[in-house]
């Protein structure tokens, strides 16, 4: 009698743990495997020149030299054209899908990704690297859902921080389309 109690209670901590881990979180799963597709593709845009590297250098201060490198990946073929007053097609529209961001702050140094939908140009993922109050990197992931926040996967941060991840996609995706309309400035 003991063996069946002991394997009944068994039995229930295994459907309980199975029901905790329930299914994976669709939005969450949709977007990781839009990133995955868009990591893919930076290797193929590698070869066909879809990317643009644009790199600042800059002082903090009270930190010193800065280096950042914005390295954006964009697809040609699902482009928009508009015609001018001649008929003659310009191109208008490059879809942005990643963007990497490389720069340091004294010695030092940070990484992040902006994944964007190609067709909507909405921000869905958001990967960052950083510091603790102990000089210990770590990494956090950000899962965007109609504008917001849906999830972070990583440290707790403030909630302004949130807002400011949204923010800096917005610049980056700004930037982009400023410095692709007008490349000789």
């Amino acid at each position: 009698m003991k063996t069946l109690r002991h394997f009944l209670f068994a039995a229930c901590a295994l459907i309980a743990l199975t029901c905790a881990a329930g299914d994976p979180d669709p939005i969450i799963s949709s977007i990781d495997d839009a990133y995955q597709h868009a990591k893919e593709l930076t290797k193929k845009n590698k070869s066909l020149g879809n990317e643009m590297v644009t790199t600042l250098n800059y002082t903090v201060r009270g930190q010193g030299k800065t280096t950042e490198t914005l390295h954006f990946f964009y697809n040609t073929a699902e482009g928009t054209y508009l015609l001018d007053d001649d008929g003659d097609p310009h191109f208008f529209y490059y879809p942005l899908y990643l963007v990497t961001r490389k720069y340091n702050i004294g010695k030092k140094k940070y990484y992040e990704e902006y994944l964007f939908d190609s067709q909507s140009q909405r921000l869905l993922f958001v990967s960052t690297q950083d510091y603790d109050q102990n000089g210990k990197r770590f990494d956090r992931r950000f899962y965007i859902k109609d504008g917001s926040v849906y999830k972070i996967i990583g440290p707790a941060m403030a909630p302004f921080m949130e807002d400011n991840v949204i923010y800096m996609a917005d610049d980056l995706l700004h930037a982009f389309d400023w410095i692709i309309r007008n490349p000789k400035e």
